[in-house]
């Protein structure tokens, strides 16, 4: 049986950060070298960020304010009102007694980086484990700097190796209904969860540094 090579993430990464030369084993190894290019792209990338790449210092804040106004628009009660009786009615249905409400926790395991302090390293693990309250429908999702989508996890619990500096947020999406495919951003993709009738639940973000 054919196993990954996971020696540049679990040891190369620590000792290029220390400035530390790498042994053979690095120079030799596919998945070591592929694991290398994807470092050093990610590198370059970070390093032809300006100013002008940054979010706005008040990006979170616009974001889940229309999260939440589209909350309220879908729950007004100009419309609330004549489906009561309906919506009760198909809670009974669908409640399961003792049944866990939705929930979502975030767990950082430690690679194998020196910590320093409390936050987050590249090479550490972002573990994601989520209650969906009954719903019928449930995706975890993790968004690397609101632009990248690097996990779609439909099952519970699920993980994602946080390879490089940046901020990430997880998100449970929750849904009587086929949730929306993500097509884009953290913004537009949550948008389109929320028309289409989806719950999001915000996990804390993670920052690695």
């Amino acid at each position: 049986m054919t196993t990954h090579c996971e020696r540049f993430e679990n040891e190369a990464l620590l000792l290029l950060e220390q400035g530390q030369p790498l042994d053979d084993h690095f120079s030799s190894c596919p998945d070591c070298l592929a694991a290398r290019a994807a470092y050093d792209r990610l590198r370059e990338q970070l390093s032809q960020l300006g100013e002008e790449d940054e979010p706005a210092a008040d990006w979170q804040a616009r974001v889940w304010e229309r999260i939440e106004q589209r909350k309220k628009r879908r729950w007004s009660p100009w419309w609330f009102a004549p489906v009561a009786v309906a919506a009760m009615a198909a809670l009974f249905l669908i409640w399961i007694p003792g049944q866990k409400p939705a929930s979502l926790q975030v767990e950082i395991e430690a690679g194998a980086t020196v910590r320093r302090g409390t936050e987050a390293h590249p090479g550490d693990l972002l573990r994601l484990s989520a209650t969906t309250g009954g719903a019928r429908h449930s995706e975890l999702r993790v968004y690397r700097n609101d632009t990248e989508l690097i996990l779609r996890c439909p099952e519970s619990p699920c993980s994602v190796v946080l390879d490089g500096v940046g901020r990430y947020q997880p998100l449970l999406l929750l849904s009587e209904s086929l949730l929306p495919a993500p097509t884009s951003d953290l913004e537009n993709d949550t948008a389109a969860a929320l028309d289409a009738g989806a719950d999001v639940e915000s996990g804390p973000e993670v920052v690695v540094r």
